[in-house]
């Protein structure tokens, strides 16, 4: 990494983290929430799909400190330079996720943007002019058997993906990989709503709540 470039994520990363911790870090108190239902949990695991920042609007920062550790994947590599810098015990991939190992084509808004994605369809609706470049993409089954997990069980999976949160639980494979908590963000219409709940009720996950966009489910008969 070049020295200069690297310098800079440092001062990006201090004006965003500051000298103090913060109350909360994600954007609608998604992190307080965890940390409360997840309070007797020292060492858990965590897929953080969207990544997007490791301190900025982040619905797993909280539980890293804590001591947890996990998966950052994002379409932006500034992004996940900034998690190798800032959350070094976390495997962190400049990668898609999509239905299989291929080149796709990102829609970005800037580099490093909430708004970036893989779905033409959100990018015509939200996007002025975006930027087009191909990106690695893979399925997430994929990327979780290139790393040796102690368990394939997780005890949270966050996807805000812009758009493709549906898509991407569609090609999960929930008999090998489970979850104790899964949550998407609210970029998805009335209709692909219906949809999610729907698929992972029959995956044995029941609606838990919502904070703001952000859905949670909870799966019942999870254990680590």
């Amino acid at each position: 990494m070049n020295i200069i470039y690297k310098i800079k994520l440092y001062l990006h990363l201090l004006i965003y983290r500051g000298l103090k911790e913060k109350f909360q870090y994600s954007q609608n108190g998604e992190d307080l929430f965890l940390i409360e239902y997840f309070k007797d949990v020292s060492k858990g695991h965590y897929i953080d799909i969207g990544a997007f920042h490791p301190f900025r609007s982040s619905n797993t920062y909280k539980l890293y400190k804590k001591g947890w550790s996990g998966i950052n994947i994002d379409l932006s590599k500034k992004t996940i330079d900034l998690f190798e810098l800032a959350r070094p015990k976390d495997i962190n991939l400049n990668l898609a996720v999509s239905d299989k190992k291929k080149k796709i084509t990102i829609y970005q808004n800037k580099d490093m943007s909430k708004w970036n994605t893989i779905n033409a369809k959100w990018a015509s609706m939200y996007l002025k002019n975006p930027i087009l470049r191909e990106v690695d993409s893979d399925t997430l089954n994929n990327i979780l058997e290139n790393y040796n997990f102690k368990s394939n069980n997780f005890h949270l999976i966050n996807i805000d993906a812009e758009g493709s949160e549906l898509s991407i639980l569609k090609n999960i494979d929930f008999d090998k990989y489970k979850f104790k908590l899964i949550l998407t963000g609210g970029q998805y219409t009335e209709d692909e709503q219906d949809e999610v709940v729907t698929l992972l009720n029959s995956k044995n996950y029941k609606y838990l709540k919502s904070i703001s966009d952000t859905d949670i489910f909870a799966n019942k008969n999870y254990s680590y």
